[in-house]
């Protein structure tokens, strides 16, 4: 048991620190969603069992140790110490030899059991710790739930306002609470509260707040390590960024502007333990910067998402590697022994001196029992007497062949008149088909597609041949063109007739104007918050600025 949770505690740490190391490059390339995946890995590795396998698969080595002898000179035999030792007398040693052999009490501090001192402390504060969070989580939602105002009802979730926060926030599993600001709904407009209570409904859909939960034994064990507080950390961030990814997936540019300026709005809120606010948490390494910078990237590709599950399934594979070992579960009676030796037969007791030896006669020997005779086997009968015994069957008689009536040879002739016939109009008709086919398929128009190098141009080409003109049509579609600028169209004749029209599928004008606004927008609101730190403020402005500069540079290029 000791051996297995300080296995545990060694590989959940070092999976701790590999998840630290690698959630930023996995934010990036896959998505915020993979890089709250990794935290599932030193659960996984938490509940794994130990492994017991047979003691055969490794070698076993056994030494042998040859007791020491010492010989003294000018005697005929060397006798060993301890023999030695224990025929001289003591009251012939000297004073220093009686102190030598007499042996010597450990001092106080080497007979504390110090390995069963630190486990008592580890395990002890393990369920402090565990008694910490669920004391303080029954806190927060008593306080949480004193004064609250049930607004609405979104199936198993309540919604509330309460004046204990100033941010949204979800808490509880079984009893699921959306809580909001007190007048949140009134005071704020209808997009920002939509997006507010979006947020807080996905954390309970998505399993957030009973993962916060089941993640408890984990930091439980490293409750004295920094990596587990630092973990814990990341955790909270990174789960709020995969939220904020699930509520934006597929969002227009314009929207996640928008959630962006809320997010930033909201920064400075509440910190709860086992609540999940809108604000997030802002200790360590600065994520609200990493929320909005998530939210400024695109969405993952299918490719990327495959890439990302498969390396996934691969770490999962890879984890009971670091599970606990045993050797010996197997006991030694498992193992084959060699069989002992016989026994050796008893002495014969020597005859005495003064006795004499008789011989024995033959005929004074008892006789050995006869043995019973073995009954005799009953004779094979021979080979001629069985094929006697069998009597041959006789062979069946051929059946006459019947010969065909006049009214049958009548019957198949008219039948394969019929089919002739069938086959004769079939044919004449599958014929009428195939060139009423072809002159349809002639009349039919033809249609030719085309796509430009990068694919963002589309052509298509109908042709169609009315009577002695040929009519051509052609459709472009095409993605540089903003689709709220005129569409072009274009009619020539020359031979026939000829008509081409231009639809701009592109970004609407209006749109990246509105995004440009958006951002400018977003970064006056981080502007005026003055709860946020200098540095962090400047460098969310810096990205605000690039995003800005961005965005102006499509609009104008549009």
């Amino acid at each position: 048991m000791i051996e297995w949770l300080t296995d545990t505690l060694l590989a959940t740490g070092a999976l701790m620190a590999l998840a630290l190391v690698l959630r930023r490059p996995v934010a990036r390339w896959f998505g915020p969603g993979a890089a709250y995946a990794l935290w599932a890995l030193p659960m996984i590795r938490l509940v794994l069992p130990p492994l017991a396998l047979p003691r055969g698969l490794l070698p076993r080595f056994e030494f042998g140790v040859e007791h020491v002898t010492a010989a003294a000179a000018g005697t005929q035999g060397a006798l060993p110490v301890d023999a030695v030792a224990s025929t001289a007398p003591v009251a012939a040693m000297p004073v220093a030899e009686l102190a030598a052999v007499a042996p010597v009490e450990p001092g106080l501090l080497a007979q504390v059991p110090w390995g069963t001192v630190a486990l008592c402390v580890w395990l002890g504060g393990a369920m402090l710790f565990l008694a910490w969070r669920t004391v303080t989580y029954r806190w927060m939602r008593r306080d949480l739930l004193a004064g609250a105002r049930l607004v609405a009802r979104s199936g198993a979730v309540r919604i509330v306002e309460t004046p204990a926060i100033t941010a949204p926030l979800a808490f509880g599993v079984t009893d699921k609470v959306v809580a909001l600001p007190m007048g949140f709904l009134a005071e704020a407009d209808s997009e920002t509260s939509d997006f507010a209570i979006a947020h807080e409904m996905e954390h309970h859909a998505g399993g957030d707040l009973l993962a916060l939960i089941a993640m408890q034994p984990l930091f439980a064990l490293h409750w004295f390590n920094p990596i587990g507080w630092a973990a814990w950390r990341a955790v909270r961030g990174d789960q709020e960024a995969a939220c904020d990814s699930r509520v934006m997936a597929g969002r227009s540019r314009a929207e996640r502007a928008s959630y962006g300026r809320l997010i930033a709005s909201l920064a400075g809120g509440t910190r709860l333990g086992l609540a999940a606010p809108m604000a997030g948490p802002l200790s360590g390494e600065k994520p609200i910067i990493h929320r909005l910078k998530a939210l400024t990237r695109k969405d993952v590709t299918p490719a990327r998402r495959v890439l990302a599950r498969s390396l996934f399934a691969l770490a999962i594979v890879a984890v009971p590697a670091t599970a606990t070992v045993s050797y010996a579960a197997m006991d030694e009676a498992d193992v084959p022994r060699p069989p002992a030796p016989p026994a050796l037969p008893p002495a014969v007791p020597a005859a005495p001196a003064s006795a004499t030896v008789e011989p024995i006669a033959a005929a004074d020997l008892p006789e050995p029992p006869e043995a019973p005779e073995a009954p005799e086997a009953p004779a094979a009968p021979e080979w001629g007497q069985a094929a006697r015994a069998v009597p041959p069957v006789p062979p069946v008689p051929p059946v006459p062949p019947v010969a065909p009536s006049r009214v049958m040879i009548d019957r198949t002739v008219a039948l394969e008149a019929d089919a002739a016939r069938r086959s004769a109009d079939g044919e004449r008709r599958a014929a009428q088909a195939q060139r009423r086919a072809d002159e349809a398929l002639a009349r039919a128009p033809k249609v030719e597609e085309t796509v430009s190098a990068d694919g963002r141009r589309r052509t298509i080409s109908i042709v169609r041949q009315d009577g002695s003109r040929k009519v051509e049509r052609q459709m472009t579609l095409d993605e540089d063109c903003p689709a709220d600028s005129r569409r072009h169209e274009a009619r020539s004749e020359a031979n026939g007739t000829r008509a081409s029209v231009v639809i701009c599928t592109g970004e609407p004008k209006a749109a990246r104007q509105a995004a440009v606004n958006a951002i400018r927008s977003a970064r006056a609101s981080v502007a005026a918050n003055r709860d946020l730190d200098a540095r962090v403020r400047a460098e969310i402005l810096a990205d605000l600025d690039r995003e800005m500069a961005d965005a102006q540079k499509e609009a104008r290029g549009s």
